[in-house]
């Protein structure tokens, strides 16, 4: 069942390709923001449930990734059962009285993921249904989402600088580039039809040049901004 908006705090996703800075804007919000909660994780143990469900509900999807592509056979079910237990998991953090809850790697971003690898958002599949069920679904949930995005040259020098390991790391930037051009292109994809029905909210971010800092202090305004135009009870404002 749907989560209504007015429920609880607003859910909001950070998106963006690699690199775009969602991570350090993570922590900065943190910091500015503590009556906001960044982050929301998956507890192995108590979605176990679910994911043993969602074993026998994905069979079918076990089957068409199978034989679409089996190279990106694990890739895909992991994000389809992160989509079937996510929500669970986010009712659970609703109840903690924050202002809002940010996700980080959250439905956008597995959408996202099945769209790249498996073009999970083409055909008329049991996969393309179960796309397109799962974006339905998640249009209900959130309450907004924040793309943020710089340019392919300094997204690139991101990636490659950063310690955290990445497939694209070490590629030609042709290769980076056209992988940052096909994220891209299915994050807009998804975020306008989440947005169809007005009910999900939408703001960008260029970070290419603006101090994280200076963004995240945007960020808490515009989700300040959000919750007094939907009348949601807000709590304590950044101390």
């Amino acid at each position: 069942m749907p989560v209504s908006h007015a429920a609880g705090p607003q859910v909001i996703e950070l998106i963006g390709p690699a690199g775009a800075g969602k991570t350090s804007l993570l922590r900065a919000i943190a910091q500015q923001a503590p009556s906001l909660r960044t982050g929301v994780r998956l507890d192995r143990v108590r979605t176990m449930p679910v994911v043993a469900w969602q074993a026998l509900v994905l069979t079918p999807a076990t089957v068409e990734l199978f034989f679409t592509d089996a190279r990106w056979l694990w890739t895909g079910l992991r994000h389809l059962w992160r989509l079937g237990a996510f929500p669970s998991e986010l009712e659970r953090a609703r109840g903690s009285h924050h202002q809002a809850i940010l996700l980080d790697e959250g439905p956008v971003f597995s959408l996202g993921r099945l769209s790249v690898f498996q073009r999970a958002n083409e055909g008329s599949g049991w996969l393309a249904r179960e796309w397109r069920a799962q974006v339905a679904r998640w249009s209900e949930i959130l309450t907004g989402v924040i793309l943020l995005d710089a340019d392919n040259e300094t997204l690139a020098q991101r990636i490659r600088e950063r310690p955290k390991n990445h497939s694209i790391k070490a590629g030609s930037d042709r290769e980076v580039f056209g992988f940052l051009d096909r994220y891209r292109t299915a994050y807009r994809d998804i975020v306008t039809r989440l947005t169809a029905s007005g009910r999900v909210q939408i703001v960008e971010f260029d970070t290419t040049k603006r101090p994280f800092e200076q963004i995240a202090s945007d960020i808490v305004t515009t989700l300040d901004g959000w919750a007094a135009r939907s009348g949601a009870t807000t709590a304590q404002r950044r101390t």
